[in-house]
């Protein structure tokens, strides 16, 4: 069974580009948004965050 982190590269590689919703805070655990955005961005994948209202930049 994949884990979340294997689960989250799978999915940005599928992806033309990743589109988060996300607080910008870091990662609380393995595989979570933070995660994923930064994976994109190291293997080149555009990454659009939608900011959830209330959420710092």
């Amino acid at each position: 069974m994949p884990t979340s982190t294997t689960t989250c590269e799978i999915l940005v590689g599928l992806v033309d580009e990743l589109i988060a919703v996300w607080d910008g805070k870091p990662a609380r655990g393995y595989g979570g948004t933070a995660d994923g955005v930064a994976y994109a961005e190291r293997t080149g994948v555009p990454v659009r965050v939608l900011w959830p209202e209330g959420a710092s930049r």
